[in-house]
């Protein structure tokens, strides 16, 4: 029996994952969320599924996240083996902001200044939060493995090659996440646990009536850096590939960031 928790499982990658390993009756299940009422489909997965538990847990409040920490303790006998850090602070209201759109702009830099906090908090501290809540479970766990979802925004050799202006704060402080994931992985290797950053790639994980448009935009950007890109991927897929990839990393690979087939296409 594996036991697995997800962070920010109520929609999108995370409630994919949840899905994904909900199948495997084996599986014991942990759906970490903000709001335990707020996914309907969750719920209903839960009551399909036996082996799925949803826990309270906002990854900025180390608290819940201690608490939630103990409930998977109780459930399991003391361990975890696999943490999937998913949650994170993605589109805020300066995603649209060039960095030189500030220029000359107090309302403009003011929101963007609010944007790159709650990204700090949102995408840097929780990986921290997250991390240390669930360590003690990890360490005795039989896997013994983390994985953090970046982006390929973070890569600033791909950030030059496609042009890309916008969405500053996700990128930057995903970046940093990079950086936290390989000084975890060097103080991690001699206790035999595996962090990695893994980009999902471009997954179709907004509804909003913005999104087409949105996505469009970004396939056209990406088709001129790579011609036979065929879009963006679907939640479970790209979830079926972190995880085909997750499955043959070892500690030698603790650190890494790559993307969801394992290397450094992002795309």
């Amino acid at each position: 029996m594996v036991s697995y928790a997800i962070t920010g499982a109520s929609r999108g990658i995370g409630f994919a994952f949840i899905k994904h390993l909900a199948q495997d009756p084996s599986n014991t299940v942990f759906a970490l969320v903000r709001n335990v009422n707020s996914s309907q489909p969750l719920t209903d997965l839960a009551a399909s599924h036996k082996n799925v538990h949803i826990l309270k847990a906002d990854v900025t409040l180390p608290g819940e996240l201690d608490a939630a920490a103990a409930a998977v303790s109780q459930i399991t006998g003391g361990t975890l083996d696999v943490l999937v850090e998913n949650a994170a602070f993605l589109i805020g209201e300066a995603a649209s902001f060039t960095l030189t759109d500030l220029v000359g702009d107090p309302e403009k830099t003011k929101i963007f200044s609010n944007d790159l906090q709650l990204s700090v908090e949102g995408n840097i501290l929780s990986v921290v939060h997250t991390t240390n809540a669930f360590l003690p479970l990890i360490k005795k766990g039989e896997i013994k493995k983390i994985l953090v979802i970046s982006t390929g925004l973070a890569d600033a050799d791909a950030v030059i090659e496609w042009q890309w202006k916008d969405n500053v704060p996700y990128g930057a402080s995903k970046a940093a996440v990079n950086m936290v994931v390989a000084q975890y992985s060097n103080a991690l290797v001699e206790d035999g646990v595996t962090i990695v950053a893994l980009s999902p790639g471009l997954v179709r994980t907004q509804t909003q009536d913005w999104a087409p448009a949105f996505y469009e935009k970004v396939t056209n950007i990406f088709r001129k850096s790579k011609p036979s890109f065929e879009g963006p991927l679907s939640p479970e897929e790209s979830v079926r590939l972190m995880l085909e990839t997750l499955g043959k990393l070892t500690v030698k690979d603790g650190g890494k960031f790559l993307s969801q087939n394992g290397n450094k296409d992002w795309l």
